[in-house]
C-alpha cells in the first residue's frame, strides 16, 4: 500500500511540473509573441481593400464577456471608451442594435461596415443604474500614409539580425532640408504605430519619416520578439539605408523610439558619432527591473520572470538578463530626450530618471520630460498634438532649427 501512495505522489509531482512547465512555456510565447497587424488587414486578419473611404474603429479596451447583462464588461477601459463614459466595469450591450462578446469583436465589425467620421450609438449599463444611450464618433482605421494624404514608398531593407525588414519611407516634403525621423515602434506593435499617433506632425514640421515593421512584427520577417537582441540591428539598418539614400540629409538623421523600440533605439545609437538626437520613450534601463514590474501590473508575480526568462532562452536561445540599456547610454553622443508618464506601472519612470541621471553624471546632454498621469508608452498620453510638437522641436534645436523659411501654417 505505502508504495501505491509513494507512486501516486511521485505521479502527481510530475504532473504538476508538467503542467507548470506548460503554462510557464505558454507565458513566454504570449510575451514573445503578440498581435502582428499586416498592411492589407486589419489588427486581426480582416482583409480590408487600400483604396476607398477610409475605414472607422473604436477600441474601447480589454474586455470580458458579459452573461447577464449580454454584452461585454469593461475591465481596463481605454481612451475612447473614457471619452465616452464608460468606466471600469460597464457592460456594454449593444452598438447600432446588434450584441457583442468583446471589445476585440466589436472593432473587427466596425472596419468592415463603417467609415471614418460615421457616428454610432451604444447601450451601456452601470451596475445598479438604468441602462443609457451613447453615441461615438468613429476614428480613421489608417491603411497606408496615403489615407493621410502623405506620399509614401513601399520599402524593404536587410538587417544585421538577419531577417528582411519590410515597412514605408515618407520622403520629407519638397520644400525641406532632407531631414528625417526615424520611428522605432513598441513591442506588441508593428509600423502602423506611427502612423496612428504622429506621421501627419513630423510631416507638416518638414521631416520624412521611415516607419519600419522590427523583425518578428508586421510584415517583416521573424517569429518573435526578442527585446533590443534582434531589434538593435534593424534599427542600425534603418540608419544605414537612411544615410545612403538619395533625398535624405545624412546629416540630418533623428531616432525616436517608444517602449521597447527606444531600448532597441538606445543599443543602436551607442557608439554611432552621426546621430544628431535621440527621443526615448518610456524606454526601460534594465529589462530584468521592467518584466517584474510588467507582471506585477498585471496582477501576476515579479518571481514569475525567473521561469520565464529561463523559458524564452530555451526557445530562443537569448539570456534577456542581459539586456541592460543603461549600460550603454553614456556611450551616445546626441543629445537625448527622456519622456515617461510618471503613472507607468508596465515600465516605471525610475527607469528613464536613472539613465537621465547618469547621462547627466557624465555631463552628457539629456533633457528628461515627465508626463502627469501619463501611462505606458505616447500613445497613452494627452494630447498627441502637444506631445508631438514638443518631440519635434527637440529635434529641431539638435538640427540647428527648422527647415530654412519653412511656414508651419503651410
Amino acid at each position: 500500500m505505502k508504495k501505491i501512495v509513494v507512486a501516486f505522489l511521485v505521479l502527481a509531482l510530475g504532473a504538476a511540473i508538467v503542467v507548470g512547465a506548460l503554462f510557464v512555456d505558454r507565458m513566454a510565447v504570449n510575451y514573445i509573441t503578440g498581435q502582428r497587424r499586416i498592411a492589407g488587414e486589419g489588427f486581426w486578419g480582416e482583409g480590408m481593400a487600400n483604396d476607398g473611404p477610409v475605414p472607422g474603429y473604436a477600441f474601447l479596451g480589454f474586455t470580458r464577456p458579459s452573461e447577464e447583462p449580454p454584452g461585454f464588461r469593461i475591465m481596463r477601459p481605454w481612451e475612447m471608451a473614457r471619452e465616452i463614459g464608460l468606466e471600469r466595469g460597464d457592460v456594454v450591450t449593444s452598438v447600432e442594435g446588434e450584441t457583442f462578446s468583446s471589445s476585440r469583436e466589436l472593432m473587427s465589425h466596425l472596419v468592415r461596415n463603417f467609415e471614418a467620421g460615421e457616428t454610432v450609438r451604444l447601450k451601456a449599463v452601470t451596475e445598479g443604474e438604468p441602462e443609457r444611450a451613447l453615441t461615438m464618433m468613429l476614428r480613421a482605421f489608417v491603411r497606408h500614409p496615403g489615407d493621410l494624404d502623405l506620399p509614401y514608398e513601399e520599402i524593404e531593407i536587410a538587417s544585421e539580425s538577419g531577417y528582411l525588414l519590410r515597412g514605408w519611407y515618407i520622403p520629407p516634403p519638397k520644400r525641406s532640408d532632407g531631414r528625417v525621423g526615424i520611428f522605432v515602434h513598441g513591442a506588441n506593435s508593428s509600423r502602423f504605430q506611427a502612423l496612428e499617433n504622429g506621421a501627419k506632425y513630423w510631416h507638416h514640421r518638414g521631416y520624412g519619416l521611415i516607419a519600419m515593421d522590427l523583425s518578428g512584427r508586421g510584415a517583416s520577417e521573424g517569429d518573435y520578439i526578442t527585446y533590443t537582441v534582434n531589434e538593435r540591428h534593424d534599427v542600425k539598418a534603418m540608419l544605414r539605408w537612411a544615410r545612403h539614400h538619395a533625398g535624405i540629409d545624412p546629416k540630418r538623421i533623428v531616432l525616436f523610439g517608444t517602449s521597447n523600440g527606444a531600448a532597441s533605439a538606445i543599443y543602436a545609437a551607442a557608439g554611432d558619432p552621426e546621430l544628431k538626437a535621440l527621443a526615448l520613450d518610456a524606454s526601460f534601463a534594465d529589462l530584468w527591473d521592467a518584466a517584474g514590474a510588467m507582471l506585477s501590473s498585471r496582477g501576476g508575480y515579479a518571481a514569475l520572470r525567473y521561469p520565464l526568462f529561463l523559458a524564452v532562452r530555451l526557445r530562443l536561445g537569448v539570456d534577456l538578463r542581459s539586456v541592460r540599456p543603461a549600460d550603454v547610454i553614456n556611450e551616445i553622443e546626441a543629445p537625448v530626450l527622456f519622456v515617461h508618464g510618471d503613472a507607468d506601472r508596465q515600465v516605471p519612470i525610475a527607469h528613464s530618471e536613472s539613465m537621465h541621471e547618469a547621462r547627466k553624471g557624465a555631463g552628457l546632454e539629456s533633457t528628461l520630460w515627465v508626463l502627469p498621469g501619463g501611462e505606458h508608452g505616447f500613445d497613452n498620453y494627452p494630447p498627441e498634438g502637444i506631445f508631438w510638437n514638443r518631440i519635434l522641436d527637440f529635434f529641431d534645436l539638435a538640427l540647428g532649427g527648422p527647415p530654412p523659411e519653412w511656414e508651419l501654417s503651410s
